[in-house]
């Protein structure tokens, strides 16, 4: 029985070769996107999945509700995992790790800057599993001053030399908290690099014990500079060792609360909030939760390709659905003979799902080539290293198969009940025509098709708005023509005025300022006092800089002065933005005071707002002070040059001979303001190029299904158009004639693509603070698109059919 099902589907393959191409051509397409984009978002869901005993690691993240700021931050204070592997019996330990700022490493001639070093607990191996080359995993990180490196970093200082017991120093000494901070030290450990799929992305890890910062807060409850680590017993419930944490906040956070001023129990019972909260360690890569040890995906994109995914495999089994009721009449006379001869219903829809199945099955090993040919490309428009491989994971093979087989079954399944239903009676009499019923059904699945293919091209377009938006947008300052010199950690010392001013004396500089901080990152967080408000704390965010630095970047001082050396009072002076002035309620500013550790700061300036973070964030309340006030201590600092956009090379290597001479030992690093903040949006930009991709893919599925339905209509209706002809019709009302149908079918598919597309693409755009209005012309034009891209589809087998010889036509059987 199987064999002459199949022998009929190979007949029918061969007889009908176009429909067979288009067919194939379709289920190929989609298998091939479904691959791609299973392989995409199986690496996003794979992440840190590969730790041992990972369903019982747990990071906790500070949950709080204090002075009007509200959130989940994955920062944490020192005394947190101490106290919870002590007092909670169902946590077995907890472990600490602390982002160290870039530093430069040196080792003999080697200087690198290096932005991907951190400070580790002695266990934390017990929490990562990471393949270690050489050293002992258990005592590696166990004395102040020792460092774990990756095999790469190793390969980078030391060639093939082993690197164990080698000497390096990180950073410069310096006093830190009334403790000396040593730069010398021994590597102790090397470990394979981590894998890409790993939450946490670092090249050396420190002991936690080198660093004198976090010994001194060892007391503080406040100090959120530490992500913890919780690894709990097997078989322990999260919900119920959550339970039990905020008694230990209430047990030890007062006494922090106290030595800094502040108040706990008068921030709870102000409806304040001061806790913690476990997540699993496969959950932070896509979690709502920022994170401080690397990168981090978006899980509403894993959904959302996913879908798109699903619907473009349908599109193509739509298709083969279309294609098989259209040609309906064509099989009715075997499925009456085959009735009459006494086949039973169930043994021709097994014929007709045989029959889609062979197709799937045929266009399985194109997807395959598909899938090897285009996944170079793929990984460049995505950011990823995928590698394709059909035996590894084992499964992967035997989900494509059942893929490719469930493909076939669901492209067959509307073909085989509707043609295993016809009346063997009628069927011979050739009444059997293409019913209203069928038409509607094929007419319907035509608009869902072109419905998901103008919401996706909406799509492409609303996300192309927004990108040029955010590139052209107003920041408030200029960032063109800005070079960013990075002096982070100090290596010129007290030399770094000397370096600007030769910088700005240079031919073609127009000025150069000093600051620790810069649009879009690298800002001070902390409480001050303002006068008349007692002990209440606002939250302000703060620069230290320079007299240059409100020029250099463009940025508008609307009331008051920005600062001079011609006050020697700026020392205690501070310059706040619009929205500072704002939170801090004061309607004439110039001249109030704001108090930070004890010291009074004149307010004797206003700044226009301006973005100093991404266009996701709103403006949030800024302080500048200048450098001099040394009211906090910041180990970084950059130099901001603004050139001529001219001979940039050549103004670069002036940059560099320069710094030679004020820092020989460091590195030269900068970035253009520009490409730093471009670099924000990377994540936008590869879900405009893949929403770009998935439109034409969707267009490419559409069209050829029209396609094969127009060939079909123009072919059922030979004879009509060969007595259109005779009696006078032209061609172009021949075409019009068979084009509008279809035309009818994509304007509904407008109707319902445009309000789905609107809500998806509005939930998206929440994502930015700032953001394009959505306006009816995107819908226009992606409606105009989709219908223009139907006309030259169908009009390509229209005109055909409107030229055929009238003769021939009226002689078609």
């Amino acid at each position: 029985m199987f064999e002459s099902y199949l022998k009929t589907a190979v007949r029918n393959l061969l007889k009908h070769k176009l429909y067979s191409f288009i067919n194939i051509a379709g289920l190929a397409t989609g298998l091939a996107c479904t691959i791609l984009i299973f392989l995409w978002a199986h690496d996003e869901l794979s992440y840190d999945g590969y730790h041992e005993n990972v369903e019982n690691i747990y990071r906790l993240n500070w949950d709080f509700n204090w002075n009007g700021r509200e959130g989940i931050g994955s920062g944490t204070p020192p005394p947190l995992a101490e106290a919870i592997s002590r007092e909670i019996p169902e946590i077995e330990e907890a472990t600490r790790v602390r982002p160290v700022s870039k530093m430069v490493v040196r080792y003999g001639d080697h200087a690198f800057n290096e932005d991907k070093i951190f400070s580790a607990d002695p266990n934390l191996f017990d929490f990562f599993t990471f393949e270690v080359i050489s050293g002992n995993s258990e005592t590696a990180l166990s004395r102040p001053n020792s460092v774990v490196l990756t095999e790469f970093i190793a390969q980078k200082y030391f060639g093939d030399e082993p690197a164990l017991g080698k000497i390096i120093t990180i950073g410069e000494p310096k006093t830190d908290f009334r403790k000396m901070y040593d730069n010398v030290f021994e590597v102790t450990g090397i470990i394979k690099n981590p894998p890409r799929n790993s939450h946490f992305q670092f090249e050396m890890l420190t002991s936690m014990a080198s660093h004198p910062t976090v010994l001194f807060f060892d007391w503080s409850w406040i100090w959120m500079q530490v992500v913890t680590y919780a690894k709990l017993d097997p078989g322990a419930i999260p919900q119920v060792v959550e339970s039990k944490i905020p008694a230990l906040v209430q047990k030890y956070a007062p006494s922090a609360f106290k030595r800094v001023g502040f108040s706990y129990d008068e921030m709870i019972n102000n409806g304040g909030r001061w806790d913690f909260v476990l997540q699993p360690m496969t959950d932070i890569y896509l979690g709502d939760v920022s994170n401080r040890l690397g990168t981090k995906g978006n899980r509403v994109y894993v959904y959302l390709f996913s879908v798109i995914a699903a619907f473009v495999l349908f599109l193509a089994c739509i298709n083969f659905m279309n294609l098989s009721t259209a040609r309906s009449s064509q099989r009715a006379k075997e499925i009456g003979i085959r009735k009459t001869l006494g086949s039973q219903r169930r043994l021709l829809i097994g014929q007709f799902l045989v029959e889609s199945m062979v197709f799937s099955i045929l266009a399985l090993p194109v997807a395959l080539l598909m899938v090897e040919a285009f996944i170079t490309p793929f990984n460049q428009l995505s950011g990823k290293t995928l590698i394709f491989d059909l035996f590894n994971p084992w499964w992967l093979s035997v989900g494509l198969t059942a893929l490719t087989l469930f493909v076939g079954m669901v492209a067959g399944s509307y073909p085989g009940f509707y043609l295993s239903s016809f009346r063997p009676v009628q069927v011979l009499k050739g009444k059997v025509r293409s019913g209203r019923k069928s038409q509607l059904f094929r007419n319907g699945l035509v608009v869902f098709q072109f419905a998901i293919t103008i919401g996706l091209i909406t799509g492409t377009l609303l996300v192309r708005q927004q990108m040029n938006f955010m590139q052209d947008t107003d920041m408030g300052f200029n960032k063109e023509g800005i070079i960013l010199i990075s002096n982070e950690n100090k290596p010129m010392g007290n030399q770094q005025e000397s370096f600007r001013e030769s910088l700005k004396n240079h031919v073609g500089v127009i000025n150069a300022s000093i600051s620790t901080g810069v649009p879009p990152h690298s800002w001070f967080d902390d409480y001050y006092k303002i006068e008349g408000r007692g002990d209440e704390q606002f939250n302000l965010l703060s620069y230290l800089t320079d007299e240059d630095f409100f020029p250099a970047l463009g940025i508008q001082v609307i009331d008051g002065r920005g600062f001079s050396k011609d006050f020697s009072g700026d020392k205690e002076s501070v310059v706040l933005n619009e929205t500072a002035v704002k939170y801090l309620g004061w309607q004439e500013p110039l001249g109030k005071h704001i108090n930070y550790s004890g010291t009074d700061f004149t307010v004797i300036g206003v700044m226009k707002d301006f973005n100093f973070m991404t266009l996701h964030e709103p403006i949030l309340p800024l302080a500048v002070f200048h450098h001099s006030s040394e009211s906090y201590t910041i180990a970084d600092s950059y130099i901001i040059v603004r050139t001529q956009n001219q001979d940039i090379d050549k103004k670069l290597q002036f940059f560099e001979s320069e710094w030679r001479k004020f820092a020989p030992n460091a590195p030269f690093e900068y970035e253009f303001l520009n490409e730093s903040f471009d670099a924000q949006y990377v994540s936008e930009k590869r879900l405009g190029r893949l929403f770009m991709v998935f439109s034409l893919l969707t267009v490419f599925i559409a069209c050829i299904g029209l396609l094969g339905l127009t060939a079909f209509a123009a072919e059922q209706r030979t004879k009509e158009i060969g007595v259109r002809k005779v009696l006078g019709a032209s061609v172009p009302k021949l075409v019009l004639l068979l084009s509008k149908e279809f035309t009818k079918w994509v304007i509904w598919a407008n109707v319902i693509a445009w309000p789905i597309a609107y809500f998806a693409m509005n939930l998206w755009l929440q994502d930015f603070a700032y953001r394009v209005n959505i306006t009816w012309s995107v819908f226009v034009v992606s409606g105009v698109a989709a219908l223009a891209i139907a006309l030259i589809t169908v009009s390509v087998h229209a005109i055909r059919a409107a030229l055929t010889n009238p003769i021939e036509a009226l002689r078609y059987e």
